[in-house]
């Protein structure tokens, strides 16, 4: 089973992994019926494309204009805009890293 990976949620953001019934033929993306817009394209790539019929595709256009809006506000168009898989592991689950919990010794930065 190959889960949907669009992006959902308002507060916090995350995958909404129902399964998937095709792909995105702009960038392969995994959707489920209820994320695929009316020209067949993933919810992103409908919004890069200022497709914005479909709900979904409505919200990653916002979202899109956000980090826009925020990159042209702190001059930094590649920190609000440019985020990469460790960013984004923090919103998936089951793709964070194992936790260290032991004692690294008196010297360690971090342990109190």
């Amino acid at each position: 089973m190959t889960p949907c990976t669009v992006t959902t949620g308002f507060f916090t953001l995350g995958k909404c992994g129902v399964m998937a019934v095709a792909g995105c033929p702009a960038c392969g993306r995994p959707l489920c019926a209820s994320h695929i817009t009316e020209s067949g394209l993933c919810p992103e790539c409908a919004a890069a494309r200022n497709q914005v019929g479909h709900p979904a595709a409505a919200a990653a256009y916002r979202r899109r204009a956000h980090r826009h809006r925020t990159a042209a506000q702190y001059q930094d168009a590649g920190w609000y805009a440019g985020f990469d898989s460790y960013d984004r592991a923090a919103f998936d689950p089951g793709a964070g890293a194992q936790q260290d919990y032991l004692d690294d010794g008196n010297d360690a930065l971090v342990d109190s």
